[in-house]
């Protein structure tokens, strides 16, 4: 048994009505009961994204759902560009790459976000680019772009914009259509606050039309055969019907609030989580947060593996560490899933007993 809660950006931790959902009887996946489920999900994901988007669900993780987006808009030799800021924009590279596509990579250092004007410049000299792969919220490194401005240019330019909304969803302010997105992707386990596996692909009209002209290959992610599937209110395939369930009560629960009131919740406890931790001598990877998650740098001489460590052992909470070249700099607190009060005064109090001690020793 787990002897630790997730402190982490994804998974979360999931209210127990949600949880619930997975202990239930489950219906066939072709019975009209369950269409009914995929239904209300898409109709509550479509009110979350402010959108009127297609919405396909897939049985994997949010990497599975930006695989789908590449093989299913683009063809082999296609020219892409990719403005990364992390971890997660250097995964949109390495799945275009796979495919044969032509990749203008655009990275910025880890901890700041996309500059818009850099997009507009290598747009305007690289004419045959066909679409833009970026990241919202980057879960590495905990900063934010800007997708509003970041689509203004882009749809200017005429090309199709794909974001990776994966962490940001739920968390930060986003309206797909009128911010010219013309795919969002997201997964189950982050800011929308449902168990792993299942991810989904909004899809604008300007990208399925594109969809119809894709010729690399795909079986298991076609949106063709999904779509067939879509309109009756099914997936193509025997998806984790579990989830879905889950999942379906997650989105209720957000739209009854409201999303705009979700979004506050995240920014409210974010902005006091990094407040109260930037006076105690805490510093922060991301020059422009996401309120789905902090990243807290820690100094030179101070590992941040041990401290995580420590915490998980000692308190029973779990936070993240950074990632690859990253590990052991960061301590990473997913809001998402602890956008409330007791769980960030919570997650003040243990760094504060755990990390502080350390990192004033190297000062």
């Amino acid at each position: 048994m787990v002897k630790y809660r997730l402190f982490t950006p994804g998974p979360i931790e999931v209210d127990e009505d949600v949880l619930a959902e997975c202990g239930k009887v489950f219906p066939y996946h072709r019975d009209r009961s369950f269409a009914e489920v995929v239904e209300k999900t898409t109709g509550h994901m479509q009110e979350i994204l402010a959108t009127k988007a297609r919405i396909f669900f897939f049985t994997s993780s949010g990497t599975g759902a930006m695989e789908a987006s590449v093989v299913n808009l683009l063809s082999e030799g296609d020219e892409v560009l990719i403005p990364s800021i992390g971890k997660f924009g250097e995964r949109w590279r390495e799945i275009a790459e796979t495919y044969r596509l032509k990749v203008h990579f655009l990275p910025f250092p880890y901890g700041d976000s996309v500059d818009p004007e850099q997009v507009d410049e290598h747009l305007k000299n690289n004419p045959q680019v066909k679409a833009v792969l970026a990241t919202f919220a980057e879960t590495s490194t905990g900063a934010l772009n800007d997708a509003k401005v970041m689509g203004q240019i882009i749809r200017a330019h005429d090309k199709l914009f794909v974001l990776d909304s994966i962490a940001g969803l739920g968390a930060d302010e986003l309206y797909m259509d009128s911010w010219n997105v013309d795919v969002a992707i997201g997964s189950t386990q982050k800011a929308i606050c449902a168990p792993p596996g299942l991810s989904l692909v909004a899809v604008g009209d300007r990208a399925w039309e594109a969809a119809k002209h894709s010729t690399l290959p795909k079986y298991y992610f076609n949106m063709q055969i999904a779509e067939k599937f879509r309109e009756k209110g099914f997936t193509p395939w025997t998806p984790s019907i579990l989830v879905m369930m889950a999942l379906s009560r997650s989105l209720e629960k957000i739209t009854d609030k409201g999303v705009k009131e979700v979004w506050a919740d995240h920014e409210r406890w974010a902005s006091l989580f990094r407040k109260k931790m930037g006076d105690m001598g805490f510093n922060f990877l991301a020059k422009k947060p996401t309120n789905a998650l902090s990243t807290i740098l820690m100094p030179e001489g101070v590992e941040s593996t041990p401290v995580i460590a420590e915490i998980r052992d000692k308190e029973g909470i779990l936070f993240a560490n950074g990632q690859q070249e990253l590990k052991g700099r960061l301590i990473r607190f997913g809001h998402m899933g602890h956008a409330n009060e007791a769980d960030t005064l919570k997650a003040i109090d243990v760094l504060e007993k755990h990390a502080l001690p350390r990192i004033k020793e190297v000062k």
